[in-house]
Order: C-alpha cells, then sequence, then structure tokens
C-alpha cells in the first residue's frame, strides 16, 4: 500500500475532520437537495417518514464502506484510488473518471435550480420584484443560476483548503440557527394558524385565491403519507431519497489532507454525519405535520408536479412550495422572515461549494497515474489545483447552456446519478475484495450494500417516475463512459 501512494501528490493536512464531516454533511443536506426531493414523494406514494429511516440504514452502511476505505488508503483520489489499486487501473480509472469528472460537470444546473426555487425566487417575490423573479424563471434566468452555482464551486476551491474549511463552519452555523428558527416556529404553530397565514401570505405574494390552503386540500390527491405504511410504494420511496442521501463518501476524495493521528475517526465522523442526516430529516417532518399538517404540504406538492407533468389540475399556488416560506409565514415580523430566508440558503450555498472541490482531487490523482496530463497535478501553495479546476468549470458551463436552452437535454442530466451510483457500487466492490480475509464482517456489509445499489439503479432506470429510461437519457450515459474509455486508453498509448 505505501508504493500506491508513492504516486499521488502530497497536499498539506489543512482539515480537521471536523472538516471533512462538514463537506460530507454538506453534500447530503436534507435542507437542500433534500427538500428538491422530498418534494417529489407524492409521484411515488409511500411512508416518506419511514423510508427516510430506511434510506439512513443504507446511508450508513455506505458510511461504513467509505471510512473503512479512507481508514486503509489516507491518500488524496478517494474512489479512484481504491478502485484503480483494487479492481485494475482500467476499470478504476473509467469508472472514477465518468463520475467524478463528467458526471460531476452535469450537476451544475441541478444546483441551480436548487438555487433558483429555494433562494431567488422566495426572495425577489417577498421584496416585490416579481419582474426579476419572473426572468429567473426563463430560460436566461435558469442559465445563469447555473453558472452561479458554478461560480460559488469554483470560488470554493479557488479560497484553498483552509480558508474554505472556515466558510464551510461559517455557512452552517449560519444554516444551522436559521433551521433552530424554522423549528421553532412550525413547532409553536398549529394547522389553524397556518391555514389563516397561508391563505393571507400567498395571496399577497402569489397572487392566489384568499381560500387557496381550501383548494389546496380539495383539489389535491397526495400519496406521501406518514400514518399509512404501504409497503411497496414506501421501498419505491427509498431509492428517491438516495437520489441525494447516497453520496456520503463525497468528501472521500480528501481524506488525504485530513490531519488526524486515528485513521478510524473518518469512519467514525462520517458514521455521525449520517445519524444527524437522518434525525434532522425525520424530526423536519415532524415539525412540518405539527406547524402546516402533512396532507396540506403534500397535496400542494402534489399538485405543483402535476402542474408541470400536466397530469392533475393547475395548482392554486405558482411557486414551488417550500416549507421553508411556509414557515416564515407564521410570523408577522418581516425582518425575521428574510432572516431565515437568507440563513437557510446558507445550507443551498454550502451544496453547491461541494460540487467541484473533491472531484479536483480525483483529477489530481489521475494526473499524478498520467491517466490525464501531468500539468494537472500542479497546485498553487494554496492547495489550488488550477488545471483541474479548469477541466471541471469549462464543461459545465458548456453543458449548463445546453441543459438551459435544449429540452431533451435537459431530461438526460439527471443520468449523471447513475454513473455516481455505480461508482459507489465500485467503491463496495473494492471493499469486498480488500477485507474479505482481514474483516468478513464488513467484506459482508459492503456485499450488502453493493446489492441495495444495484438495485437502486435498477429501480431508477426501471420507474417511469425518475426518467431515466429514455432511450436518449441511455445513450447519453453509454457515451459518458465512451469518452472516459478514450482518455484513458490515448493517454496509456502515448
Amino acid at each position: 500500500m505505501a508504493t500506491a501512494s508513492a504516486y499521488l501528490p502530497t497536499l498539506p493536512h489543512s482539515w480537521r475532520t471536523l472538516d471533512f464531516g462538514l463537506h460530507a454533511f454538506l453534500a447530503i443536506s436534507p435542507f437542500a437537495l433534500g427538500l428538491w426531493m422530498f418534494s417529489l414523494a407524492p409521484l411515488v406514494g409511500g411512508n416518506l417518514f419511514l423510508a427516510v429511516l430506511l434510506a439512513g440504514v443504507v446511508v450508513l452502511l455506505g458510511a461504513i464502506v467509505v471510512g473503512s476505505l479512507a481508514e486503509r488508503w489516507t491518500v488524496t483520489g478517494g474512489d479512484y484510488i481504491w478502485q484503480t489499486r483494487i479492481l485494475g487501473a482500467r476499470v478504476g480509472a473509467v469508472v472514477a473518471l465518468t463520475s467524478w469528472w463528467l458526471a460531476v460537470t452535469l450537476l451544475a444546473p441541478i444546483y441551480g435550480n436548487v438555487l433558483l426555487v429555494q433562494v431567488i425566487d422566495p426572495l425577489l417575490v417577498h421584496t416585490g420584484w416579481d419582474d426579476l423573479a419572473f426572468w429567473f424563471r426563463g430560460e436566461d434566468g435558469i442559465f445563469t443560476c447555473s453558472l452561479i452555482a458554478i461560480a460559488v464551486a469554483t470560488g470554493f476551491v479557488g479560497l484553498g483548503m483552509r480558508r474554505a474549511a472556515l466558510l464551510q463552519r461559517g455557512l452552517v452555523v449560519v444554516g444551522t440557527a436559521a433551521l433552530v428558527g424554522v423549528f421553532a416556529l412550525l413547532l409553536s404553530g398549529g394547522p389553524g394558524e397556518f391555514r389563516d397565514a397561508f391563505d393571507d401570505r400567498s395571496a399577497e405574494n402569489y397572487g392566489t385565491s384568499p381560500l387557496a390552503s381550501s383548494q389546496i386540500v380539495e383539489i389535491g390527491s397526495f400519496d406521501a403519507r406518514v400514518t399509512e405504511v404501504e409497503p411497496l410504494d414506501t421501498l419505491r420511496l427509498i431509492p428517491l431519497v438516495l437520489l441525494f442521501g447516497l453520496w456520503i463518501g463525497w468528501a472521500g476524495p480528501l481524506v488525504g489532507e485530513v490531519r488526524t493521528r486515528k485513521p478510524e475517526a473518518i469512519r467514525a465522523v462520517l458514521v455521525r454525519v449520517t445519524a444527524a442526516w437522518t434525525l434532522l430529516g425525520l424530526l423536519f417532518f415532524v415539525a412540518i405535520g405539527r406547524g402546516n399538517t402533512w396532507d396540506l404540504w403534500n397535496e400542494a406538492n402534489n399538485l405543483y408536479w402535476g402542474t408541470v407533468y400536466g397530469t392533475t389540475a393547475a395548482t392554486p399556488l405558482a411557486a414551488w412550495p417550500n416549507p421553508i416560506v411556509f414557515a416564515t409565514w407564521l410570523t408577522d415580523s418581516t425582518l425575521l422572515q428574510y432572516a431565515i430566508l437568507v440563513g437557510m440558503s446558507a445550507w443551498v450555498i454550502g451544496g453547491m461549494a461541494t460540487l467541484f472541490l473533491a472531484a479536483t482531487r480525483v483529477l489530481l490523482a489521475a494526473g499524478a497515474d498520467g491517466v490525464l496530463p501531468q500539468s494537472v497535478t500542479r497546485t498553487t501553495r494554496g492547495s489550488v489545483p488550477l488545471v483541474a479546476l479548469a477541466l471541471l468549470v469549462v464543461p459545465a458551463c458548456g453543458l449548463a447552456a445546453i441543459d438551459a436552452y435544449w429540452d431533451p437535454f435537459a431530461s438526460w442530466t439527471s443520468t449523471a446519478v447513475i454513473a455516481l451510483a455505480l461508482t459507489t457500487a465500485g467503491s463496495g466492490l473494492t471493499a469486498i475484495v480488500a477485507f474479505r480475509c482481514e474483516n468478513r464482517r464488513l467484506a459482508v456489509a459492503s456485499a450488502i450494500f453493493v446489492t441495495i445499489i444495484v438495485l437502486v439503479i435498477g429501480v431508477w432506470v426501471i420507474d417511469s417516475v425518475y426518467g431515466m429510461s429514455t432511450l436518449g437519457s441511455l445513450v447519453f450515459l453509454a457515451a459518458l463512459y465512451a469518452i472516459a474509455v478514450a482518455v484513458y486508453t490515448r493517454r496509456r498509448g502515448d
């Protein structure tokens, strides 16, 4: 193992295990991509509370697998290093680079969309800038949001590891303070009080009927419940939650820059991140049910997506049903409303900030192995890999433009998660091989984890709700792997 690490870039150990854990949590935060995925639950049906709990078990397995691999190989590169050293150079390079290079560049429009509906649109509407809000909902605005996401991710890498760690801590502090305010408002209110506030505020900000809440309840036909289990639909919900929760190993490539005397601390911090992720998600559901009723929120989600896809009557609320916005409607303090909206945006910004940092470390490792040009391994004094960052930023901007202005392509970008999941499964397979003799329990846990990922990918592809089974999306996914194969073959042939 020591000889393998000799060829890898040596970067300063600028992060603590706390910073590593915060990065992992921001990548899978229930209050960024999580809110977006939760809103889709009525399209699937089932018990969302139980689905998150079961998904937490899967994420816990992932934390153990990734943490164990990081404990064994405490070097820069993560999935790339583990897989190339165990599964073989060609397989490991193609699998890791497809996800950590090509697929990552496809995520910018997803983060841009989350930024639009969770931050930009609510703030503009509540400050009375309706015309600007309308512009952002158009093609130019959507592209702009993607560029903002790319700029945030780029700026975060450009800060260098030490400053990036400080920024992460600040975002988590601000986001946590705002989250406490959200919980306080939801848990101290009640359904009757909320419906009155909902009718008043939605009419004021979105021009709805004064009886909007009653109309949503009457028209809506939601399927995501808390009180009923519905086993089959609940199992179908788990892959939805794992669309963002499966990336517990997002910080894995950064482990070579974490200073710790005990490598096993990496696994412990990922386990704690998983516990926090699960508990906060469940507590958030409790607060929603207490503050504005589960039925109203899910019926609003069902009508919103039904309007988007043309499967239901038009929604009375012509905006994404943001539970954070709903919580702010329970207070008459304008200052508190804006403070919570701005404060909760820290989770979204934190999620965007994680987009490129770990990916640059995978490219560094690939450059050190000769799979990518040697120039990719160059870093500044602040450990900023400029060439590696450019390899992510340039294609991300181009793909974001295509996504904004060409509708068919927008439906293909979701296949990026399949590539990411296949890489995660590859690391699980690596753990099986690496630990099959010395730690059979861990090998068995890794085998269970890989089996679950394969089943989840199957649901994503087969179930029409996820929209990944179109010919165009599958061909596009195959093209990504073909590009990675070509890159590997050409560099090895030079």
